[in-house]
């Protein structure tokens, strides 16, 4: 018995050694070929002679905050957006930035607009470690169509003490400042960046790069610093990131890489670099998909059928499929998939009603014994103990931001403890099997997170064992967002890169 006991623990170790290196495998594997594709749409973009930055302008949603800052209105009108002044001031319309942009090598901005009476435009920008500059009349607007092109290279702006300001180079905020009379509207339809050259492009065909970074991360860093120190910077470097980094070092590097160089042609080691623009697939076929899914969603739940044997195999699959649509298809980016936000939502409401008829339940929202609750919140004092290891200075998530944890991750162990649990017991699964199994679906619920998705995996396997050892839910929950307030809190931007997931987690 000690020896099977034995041979059964060392299995579960190495179960989960391997696990927890083939998330962190998946997670620099997705990483790579997102920073690839990323580098072939930037190429075949700049081979096309099409603006590397431009911001499409039809709907409030397309700003940041997806409004205007100051006394103004906007909606949207037809295939523009219209912005029409209250009271006559200036307000501010902040175009989004995923990241640095380069006015250095792209100095032009044209903005297709029209208004409703003449007014001028200013213009704000910060480069990062700079002020914010303010230039109140970079431009004038004319009544009806115009066609604005700022050379910014001219603009010498003020800071908001009055101090002058050069013109912008490399670029981390860029917002428009109009003024126009009272009750009067400008209408948008594209912003964009141009150059008055076109820049060179690096020969991708031969075997050299521009830059090869090292696989010893402060080496890599080093090799940064003194290479953003050259006189003549090419506007469209390739560049090399090491081989076998996690993705965590392969995203720290690009984000090191693009305050210097933000047209850089960033590709993980032994990638090939081919111009490929990003193609998007049909929008019908993402609702193809969904609406096949709510169709079988819809007739397994009008066929409650407990007996057939292959049933929980069946919820299984249904149950999971919108979820990991979602957030392991990558479908969470800057704007939510609408199609795959209703699959997610079907499945739960699927889950809710297949749970609904399999009362009574085998689990409780709330423990009885002591042990109950001090079991799950076991995990809490280590999540300190990380935050004190590697951690900084804690930032107060709010009041409102916890208890929305609270509630989603009373969401997510639901799903997993009540929902995934039962289907593996009517399996009849061994216990060990199904805490590994609940555990590695957590964690790929927090895809391609590769840091975030081993402490989800380590911690579920704790939290299942003290479900199916109590069948209580809300002490899992809220050791689960205890723990996860702590870690986002005081260890993001240090041992985890951040707590966001999908494609969320490029960004």
């Amino acid at each position: 018995m000690d020896s099977r006991r034995l041979l059964a623990a060392v299995s579960f170790a190495l179960t989960m050694v391997l696990l927890l290196l083939l998330i962190q495998s998946l997670s620099a594997w997705m990483t790579r070929m997102q920073l690839q594709q990323d580098a072939a749409h930037t190429l075949a973009t700049l081979r096309n002679g099409q603006p590397l930055w431009q911001w499409p302008l039809r709907q409030p949603g397309d700003l940041i905050a997806s409004r205007a800052f100051g006394q103004a209105t906007v909606a949207r009108d037809g295939d523009q957006l219209r912005v029409t002044s209250l009271d006559g001031s200036p307000y501010d319309l902040g175009l989004p930035l995923s990241q640095a942009v380069d006015i250095v090598h792209w100095p032009l901005l044209r903005l297709h607009a029209q208004s409703d009476a003449n007014g001028i435009l200013g213009l704000i920008w910060q480069s990062e470690d700079q002020a914010t500059c303010l230039k109140v009349d970079a431009a004038t607007l004319s009544k009806g169509a115009n066609e604005v092109t700022l050379d910014l290279r001219q603009l010498h702006g003020q800071t908001t003490t009055g101090s002058a300001c050069p013109p912008p180079g490399i670029a981390t905020l860029l917002r428009l400042h109009p003024h126009l009379p009272a009750g009067s509207s400008l209408r948008l339809n594209k912003a964009e960046l141009l150059a008055d050259i076109a820049p060179a492009l690096p020969d991708t065909s031969s075997a050299a790069a521009s830059l090869t970074l090292s696989s010893d991360l402060a080496t890599a860093q080093s090799q940064i610093a003194q290479w953003s120190k050259q006189a003549n910077p090419p506007a469209v470097p390739w560049i090399r990131l090491p081989a076998d980094a996690h993705a965590e070092t392969l995203l720290a590097l690009r984000d090191q890489l693009r305050p210097h160089w933000p047209a850089a042609l960033i590709v993980p080691a032994g990638a090939t670099l081919t111009a490929k623009a990003r193609v998007a697939l049909p929008i019908w076929t993402s609702w193809a998909l969904c609406s096949a899914y709510l169709l079988l969603l819809t007739w397994f739940a009008l066929r409650p059928s407990a007996a057939w044997p292959a049933r929980p195999w069946v919820d299984l699959a249904l149950v999971l499929t919108g979820p990991l649509w979602l957030i392991g298809g990558l479908q969470w980016g800057l704007h939510l998939s609408i199609p795959g936000v209703i699959a997610f939502a079907a499945a739960l409401l699927y889950a809710m009603q297949a749970e609904l008829r399999l009362r009574p339940w085998s689990w409780q929202w709330l423990g009885h014994h002591w042990g109950d609750w001090l079991w799950p919140l076991a995990l809490v004092p280590m999540a300190i103990g990380l935050w004190l290891l590697f951690g900084h200075d804690a930032v107060h998530p709010g009041l409102r931001h916890a208890m929305t944890y609270v509630g989603w991750a009373c969401l997510q162990q639901w799903l997993m403890l009540a929902v995934v649990s039962r289907r593996l017991e009517q399996l009849r699964w061994p216990r060990a099997a199904q805490v590994v199994v609940i555990a590695s679906l957590f964690a790929l619920l927090h895809t391609p997170n590769g840091m975030l998705m081993q402490l989800c995996l380590l911690a579920e396997l704790w939290w299942a064992w003290c479900f199916l050892r109590s069948r209580c839910l809300l002490p899992i929950a809220m050791a689960h967002a205890s723990c996860a307030l702590i870690v986002e809190s005081g260890l993001t931007g240090d041992l985890l890169r951040s707590l966001e997931i999908s494609a969320r987690f490029f960004l």
